[in-house]
């Protein structure tokens, strides 16, 4: 009589058991490469704190950008328009909109470094999604379904250090989730930043070349530009020059992180339409 038992393992089964193999897996590859969040904490290549902070809403901050300012209106005197008391001084207006997910400190600021220069080029990928619905406020605003995503291209020196170009790949990453259609663009700045005060910042000029910018512009493209982090706002003023210039419609810019944002009881910005 044969005595001999064999196991059947269900597909229930198995199912429950590959989530529990790749944990072992992972926990055995972290005796030698430690799983690090960007903030410091172990166990998770982003922990749930960190994960929660990419849910979080995009605020607008070009009004934060000195270099995107472009002067509307001066009043040497107060004045009554349309029932309105505006004092004396300037008026200012944003070239474009930028969105952000938050300002460049704590735990934003650690994530965006260890994308950018520490070698965790996965956390594009976390990002993508994080990004897309303010692609997609510009896109409604701008009336187009998936407008065309402009990364603002990393300087030659720092492809070479990282290994890629990380806003480029980033695109690529939001272009997965459908919110936009990445479109790479050689360009090279005319103007470099080292060395030069805030005013002469903002005169940052690009260039633009290629079969793919002549399409583009042809077409009259409605695109998005993308950066990691605006500070003056001097590069996405000079992406935003180029690109009109050739002919493309620019809805708006997107950025990980702003330099700053606006402090909270100060009037908003205005709604996007």
């Amino acid at each position: 009589m044969d005595t001999t038992h064999t196991t059947h393992t269900t597909p229930g089964t198995r199912m429950g058991l590959l989530p529990l193999a790749r944990e072992i897996a992972a926990q055995t590859c972290s005796l030698v490469a430690p799983r690090r969040c960007p903030c410091g904490r172990e166990g998770a290549w982003l922990c749930p704190q960190c994960t929660q902070m990419l849910t979080a809403r995009p605020v607008r901050v070009e009004t934060c950008c000195d270099a995107l300012q472009e002067l509307t209106a001066a009043r040497i005197r107060p004045e009554l328009r349309e029932g309105i008391a505006l004092p004396a001084g300037v008026d200012h207006t944003p070239v474009l909109p930028v969105l952000a997910l938050g300002e460049y400190t704590g735990p934003l600021q650690h994530l965006v470094l260890a994308w950018k220069n520490g070698g965790m080029l996965h956390l594009g990928s976390r990002l993508a999604p994080a990004l897309a619905p303010a692609v997609t406020t510009l896109a409604v605003a701008g009336g187009v379904r998936r407008p065309h995503l402009v990364p603002v291209p990393s300087r030659r020196s720092a492809r070479l250090r990282r290994g890629e170009d990380h806003t480029t790949e980033l695109a690529h990453a939001i272009g997965r989730t459908g919110a936009a259609r990445a479109l790479p663009l050689r360009a090279v700045p005319t103007t470099a930043q080292e060395g030069r005060g805030a005013r002469q910042r903002r005169t940052r000029r690009i260039r633009l070349s290629g079969g793919a910018v002549r399409r583009a512009g042809a077409e009259n493209a409605k695109v998005v530009i993308l950066d990691d982090v605006v500070t003056t706002g001097a590069t996405l003023r000079g992406m935003h020059e180029a690109l009109t210039r050739a002919g493309m419609q620019v809805l708006g810019a997107v950025v990980v992180a702003s330099a700053r944002v606006r402090i909270a009881g100060t009037p908003a910005n205005p709604d996007l339409s």
